[in-house]
């Protein structure tokens, strides 16, 4: 599964950036995003400020701005 966190402007909703995680990753983000089932390769999560900065840990730098709205999509290799 490849994960990105996709960051959209909040007027226009339009992806301003993206920014995939590390693979191997996936039982970190299922804890982070507390998901209990797998996940099928089509999902997009809002994600919540704790989730963000979760994530950035494992992305390995920072991505959040209080300007975008951000959300973290599943999808099938």
């Amino acid at each position: 599964m490849i994960y990105r966190i996709e960051a959209f402007d909040q007027k226009t909703e339009l992806l301003v950036f993206e920014a995939q995680l590390p693979g191997g990753c996936d039982d970190q983000i299922a804890a982070v995003m507390g998901w209990t089932t797998e996940q099928q390769g089509w999902e997009g999560y809002d994600l919540t400020s704790d989730q963000i900065a979760a994530l950035e840990k494992l992305l390995g730098r920072t991505v959040f701005d209080p300007t975008y709205l951000f959300q973290l999509s599943c999808n099938v290799n």
